[in-house]
């Protein structure tokens, strides 16, 4: 969706500068003109740190804004509470007026790992910005490379996740929600609606997910829906805390239930350019330059 006339330059927190997305926001806007305040603990500006969080959206007039996941807290959802309620501050005292969350594709769900996005997006909304948008992005197709371990898993033939491997699964890569965000965030035209969906790069099963990255790796590897209960067992023996391995469980749990998580139908206005094959390619190719 093209977001018209990129604006005069502005001066735009953004959140997570570090992560995939929040760096890829970062590189974008800067590229177009616009000063960044990365937000960040490498970067000197902690999300538990009040006051340096009042100070980098101090003058600021936009924010790109999202609620990170803390797989070893010991009560996720209180982490995220406490984490928007410190955004939600820094925003309301510093006057920024056009914001840009990124949310989960199903956060309408309030459950699992998106509720914590969710219940950001009430806070925000309460603040009467001018501009304000919730990213809902669908599920990140880093997802396989880091945290469920696909080549790890691969090298005994076998890939097993606690989600249904038969049903389609909405992928996207982390820099197409990146720049998605960084051209709603530098656009002269700011979108009317609350909501902007990203479906992604197309649906896949996690069959035909394991299939393609498979292949794209030099290894045969069928997929496995593992119970929830091993799948936690093995979660947590991996250094995950019980709190974020049973929101993922809920996640998963209403995944497997056919629930939707998609208000909109697919159209070219959520879709995103890069393809699972696509980004299965590239992945695999940095795994040999490494």
């Amino acid at each position: 969706m093209d977001q018209g006339k990129t604006s005069a330059p502005r001066t735009v927190v953004v959140v997570g500068a570090t992560s995939e997305v929040g760096a890829q926001v970062a590189s974008v806007l800067t590229g177009q003109g616009h000063a960044v305040r990365g937000v960040a603990r490498g970067l000197g500006v902690a999300l538990d740190d009040a006051a340096a969080l009042a100070s980098a959206f101090s003058g600021a007039d936009s924010a790109y804004v999202m609620i990170p996941f803390d797989i070893t807290a010991p009560d996720l959802h209180r982490f995220e509470d406490e984490v928007s309620g410190r955004l939600a501050t820094a925003i309301r005292t510093s006057g920024v007026r056009r914001v840009v969350l990124l949310s989960g594709l199903n956060a309408h769900l309030r459950m699992g790992t998106s509720l914590g996005a969710a219940r950001m997006e009430e806070r925000l909304e309460a603040l009467g910005l001018d501009e304000l948008v919730f990213l809902r992005a669908s599920f990140f197709m880093e997802n396989f490379a880091r945290g469920m371990g696909f080549v790890e898993q691969a090298a005994s033939g076998v890939f097993a996740t606690p989600f249904r491997g038969d049903l389609p699964m909405p992928l996207i890569a982390t820099r197409d929600v990146g720049q998605r965000a960084a051209a709603l965030l530098g656009s002269e035209h700011f979108p009317a609606g609350r909501v902007v969906e990203l479906h992604g790069g197309g649906y896949h099963p996690f069959e035909k997910v394991t299939e393609i990255l498979g292949k794209a790796i030099g290894k045969a590897v069928s997929y496995h829906a593992a119970p929830f209960a091993d799948a936690r067992a093995g979660m947590i023996a991996g250094g995950l805390s019980a709190s974020f391995a049973d929101a993922l469980g809920e996640t998963a749990a209403s995944f497997n239930k056919g629930e939707r998580w998609a208000l909109e139908a697919p159209s070219p206005d959520n879709a995103t350019p890069t393809t699972f094959e696509a980004w299965a390619r590239d992945f695999a190719r940095s795994r040999g330059a490494a």
